[in-house]
C-alpha cells in the first residue's frame, strides 16, 4: 500500500474512534491527515513519471503547498469556464469532471487543514471532519480514473510552480556589499 493510501486509511481510523473520544485534537488530526494523503498522492503520481526511481524522493521535495494550491485554483477556474459552456457528454467532459473534483478537493482540503492546524479560535465539528474524509476519498477515486490522461498529467506538472520559483537566484553583490568586502562593484559592461 502506498504512503498516500496509508495516510488516508489512518485519517479514517482516527475518525472512526469511538464518539466519546472525539476530542478537538483527534478531529483536527483526521482533517490534517486526510489533506496530507491527497498532497502525497499527487506528488507520488507526479514523481512516478521520472525514470530514475532513486531520484524520485528528491524530485518530490520540489513540490510545495503554495504552488500546488495555485495550480489547483487555476485548474479549477479553467474547468469551471469549460463547464460554463455546457459541453456535450464525452470522454473529455468526464475527464474534466474528475479533474475538477481533484483540483477542487485539493483547494478545499488545504484550507480545512490550515484551519484545523492553526485556527484554535474555532472548534472543528464532526461534520467538517467527515466532509474532509469523504471529499478526499472521492478525489482519490477520481484520480484513479484519470491518472493516465495527458490533461491530468499536465495538471501534476503545473504543481511544480513557476520557473522563477524553481530556479535558485543568486543576486550579484550590491555596491555597498562590494565595498564592505573590498571587491570592485559589479560592472554592467558587456563581456567581449
Amino acid at each position: 500500500m502506498a504512503f498516500a493510501d496509508d495516510l488516508l486509511e489512518l485519517a479514517q481510523d482516527i475518525a472512526n474512534l469511538p464518539a466519546d473520544s472525539r476530542r478537538q485534537a483527534i478531529m483536527r488530526r483526521a482533517i490534517s491527515t486526510a489533506y496530507y494523503a491527497l498532497f502525497h498522492l499527487l506528488i507520488s503520481e507526479a514523481t512516478l513519471n521520472w525514470a530514475r526511481a532513486e531520484l524520485r524522493p528528491t524530485l518530490g521535495r520540489l513540490f510545495d503547498h503554495g504552488p500546488m494550491y495555485t495550480a489547483s485554483t487555476n485548474k479549477e477556474a479553467e474547468l469551471n469556464a469549460y463547464f460554463n459552456n455546457n459541453p456535450a457528454e464525452s470522454t473529455e467532459r468526464e475527464i474534466a469532471e474528475h479533474l475538477r473534483t481533484v483540483a477542487n478537493t485539493f483547494v478545499q482540503a488545504q484550507q480545512r487543514r490550515i484551519d484545523a492546524d492553526y485556527n484554535m479560535g474555532n472548534e472543528v465539528t464532526e461534520i467538517e471532519m467527515l466532509t474532509q474524509l469523504e471529499t478526499v476519498t472521492e478525489a482519490f477515486k477520481s484520480w484513479e480514473i484519470i491518472r493516465d490522461d495527458a490533461t491530468a498529467q499536465a495538471y501534476l506538472l503545473s504543481m511544480l510552480g513557476s520557473k522563477q520559483r524553481r530556479e535558485k537566484r543568486v543576486n550579484p553583490p550590491t555596491e555597498t556589499k562590494a565595498r564592505k568586502n573590498k571587491q570592485p562593484p559589479p560592472t554592467t559592461e558587456p563581456v567581449a
